[in-house]
């Protein structure tokens, strides 16, 4: 059996990263990069690319700590 995913630190983002909550356990990166600003989406503990556009101003908000935005991530596993 495969052993589950580590969870982000962190040290794994760039300064600048927001922590973010869609509706209510669906965890949330908005990540700088060099070209611009990318999405993604933890849920299941491996990030992948989330397109923004389904975000409205009563769907999502920023993750009261780092901490409580890991622990959606666990539960996610």
């Amino acid at each position: 059996m495969a052993s589950p995913p580590a969870l982000p630190r962190p040290s794994d983002f760039p300064d600048g990263t927001g922590f973010y909550v869609k509706e209510f356990d669906v965890p949330l990166a908005r990540v700088p990069e060099a070209d611009g600003v990318a999405w993604y989406n933890w849920y299941g503990g491996r990030p992948r690319r989330y397109d923004p556009s389904a975000l409205r101003v009563d769907n999502n908000w920023p993750a009261d700590s780092f901490d409580a935005w890991v622990k959606l991530i666990r539960d996610s596993l």
